[in-house]
């Protein structure tokens, strides 16, 4: 059966989906030894396939790791400043097996999800699928029932209005639920509304929640249906 090259490179492991097609427009993919173009397709059974030079093969397994990422840990696989990474958390054998599910700064910690599946990926990527990221929020002001219901509501920061958020309140922190993924967004939307953030933890994405018992810089292994 046909499928598209960044598909096929996808599932194998190497890339995810929105990599894998910036490998090909850089031309670092090759079909049958000539150049992909976005949209070709390939029989896995017959052609052959090679992302910078590499034979790819279709991975055996899917993989997937969810990470309690400490603060201080880059989301990257290298660090021009040489700063500890997630990957460098993981066993050799893992490293280069798996990429990340989206993104946490530097200062943010909690949950963290790493796999080689590309299907996963994009729908947990892409905010049109509207999955579920809930953060446990810690502020320097007590939070006010204004600025909550402010939260909830959607707020003005660069880039436009936020959409509107699940928003409670539990032993003087913040869990603030978003299914958009907009650069700092949980920061800028707490300063938005007057709330400086002290500490910022990802607890839960889609089903997957991050278990009390999980230390930071550790991770386990879960399946897909605990995800989605």
């Amino acid at each position: 059966m046909l499928e598209r090259v960044q598909k096929f490179i996808s599932e194998s492991g190497v890339a995810s989906r929105r990599k894998a097609e910036e490998f090909i427009k850089s031309g670092q993919v090759q079909i049958n030894g000539r150049k992909a173009k976005l949209g070709d397709k390939i029989d896995p059974a017959t052609d052959v396939v090679k992302v910078y030079g590499k034979t790819v093969k279709r991975a055996a397994a899917k993989i997937y790791l969810m990470l309690n990422k400490p603060k201080g840990a880059v989301v990257s696989r290298k660090d021009p400043r040489r700063r500890q990474t997630v990957f460098d958390l993981l066993p050799a054998e893992l490293r280069q097996q798996v990429w990340n599910v989206g993104r946490l700064d530097f200062d943010t910690e909690g949950l963290l999800i790493l796999t080689n599946d590309g299907e996963l990926t994009q729908s947990l990527a892409h905010p049109s699928f509207e999955h579920e990221k809930e953060y446990e929020i810690v502020t320097q002001e007590q939070p006010n029932d204004a600025q909550l219901d402010k939260l909830r509501g959607g707020v003005e920061i660069s880039g436009g209005l936020t959409g509107p958020a699940k928003v409670r309140l539990r032993d003087h922190k913040i869990y603030l639920t978003i299914h958009e993924g907009k650069k700092r967004q949980i920061r800028r939307m707490c300063d938005a509304v007057g709330l400086s953030v002290v500490n910022l933890k990802r607890v839960r994405v889609g089903k997957l929640t991050l278990p009390a018992d999980l230390p930071p810089g550790q991770y386990r292994a879960v399946h897909k249906s605990d995800i989605l």
